[in-house]
């Protein structure tokens, strides 16, 4: 998942010298010295005077808010900012300034931390960053990816709900918290997720193969199904698509299709390995499908054509097993079920040697396993 970083550079905020006048109050006047004199802790202790005989006095829990920030007490910068706001909008821009730098701080020093995989280190930056400002999406949006690369999943869900909550239309969030929900195996939030993409991108290739992969998870095929052919309608060059839904084919023993959607993957990735596997096995289910058929047959007294047909339909399932299978094994040669199912194949064919020799590697390398 990629995080975001923003890099927003704020001057600092530059307090004018103290305006003294006939009214303005001691403590006042003193704190406005010490905050010149970045004496922030006299500052704090002059300010809390002024606001508790002066609680009306807006400025001042402005400039108290102020002190606070410095001070990283974020709370009480919070709680401050909250009094003089609720008394006057006259300091808004000013407190969303320093809102903003302290905020961009935090957000911009966790990013780093992540990039420097110092996870627990950037989450504290981002919690940071959503204590000053509880409205912005981009920290709950790093804040869940780094809850999640420390597997504290409720968590994540929490700070991508959040996000999300703030940018309601943030489809790339959406994906990652459907993500996040499928991975937990929380499959009805998932396609709840996955169906609010499509509300927004009717054709977002990634909830909708999402969403049909979520349906296959949850046992419910014909939807699965249902799902995979709208996102193979929009997307016909997707492999990943062809072989989930050639799997899905192979669950519900409908071989044929299933050596069909593995064909067009292959005929893209001719080295990938499931693929081939998946095709050669789903060819010597066919195969067997068209056997069973025969001996049936066979069995009940019948000769001829028929049978003759079916032996026929029977091997030319069971080649095209073995061409897909031996490229498996040439590919991963010390995966027991390549062998087995190698095996298999050359035993229909007639090839009892080689299926015997196929078996034998299958015990040699469960051995060693």
């Amino acid at each position: 998942m990629k995080t975001f970083r923003s890099i927003v550079v704020l001057g600092l905020l530059i307090l004018a010298a103290a305006y003294l006048s006939g009214c303005q109050s001691t403590a006042l006047t003193s704190a406005k010295l010490y905050i010149q004199q970045e004496n922030y802790p006299k500052a704090e202790e002059q300010l809390k005077i002024e606001v508790k005989q002066n609680p009306q006095n807006a400025e001042a829990w402005y400039l108290l808010g102020y002190v606070y920030g410095v001070e990283g007490k974020y709370d009480e910068m919070n709680q401050a900012f909250q009094k003089c706001q609720e008394l006057t909008d006259k300091y808004n821009k000013e407190i969303t300034n320093v809102r903003r730098k302290y905020w961009i701080d935090n957000f911009n020093s966790g990013v780093r931390k992540l990039q420097n995989n110092q996870i627990k280190e950037a989450i504290k930056d981002f919690e940071t960053a959503v204590k000053i400002d509880p409205k912005d999406p981009n920290a709950y949006k790093n804040l869940g990816y780094a809850y999640v690369k420390t597997n504290q999943d409720e968590k994540a869900i929490e700070a991508y709900s959040k996000a999300l909550k703030y940018d309601s239309t943030d489809t790339k969030t959406m994906l990652t918290l459907g993500l996040e929900y499928q991975r937990m195996k929380k499959y009805d939030k998932a396609v709840e997720m996955f169906k609010r993409i499509l509300k927004h991108e009717p054709n977002n290739a990634d909830a909708i193969a999402n969403l049909a992969l979520t349906y296959d998870m949850m046992g419910n095929p014909d939807k699965a199904l249902e799902a995979y052919n709208k996102a193979l309608e929009r997307n016909p060059d997707d492999t990943d698509l062809y072989f989930n839904r050639g799997l899905l084919f192979y669950k519900r023993n409908e071989y044929k299709k299933a050596a069909e959607d593995f064909e067009r993957v292959i005929a893209k990735n001719p080295d990938d390995f499931e693929a081939r596997f998946y095709a050669g096995s789903a060819y010597l289910n066919y195969g067997d499908t068209f056997k069973k058929k025969r001996v049936a047959l066979e069995e009940a007294g019948k000769k001829g054509p028929e049978i003759e047909k079916l032996k026929k339909l029977e091997m030319e399932q069971y080649k095209k097993a073995l061409v897909h299978l031996e490229k498996a094994r040439d590919l991963r040669p010390d995966d027991p079920s390549v062998w087995n199912n190698l095996g298999i194949a050359y035993v229909r064919l007639g090839m009892a040697d080689k299926g015997a020799e196929a078996f034998k590697k299958v015990e040699e390398l469960q051995k060693k396993d």
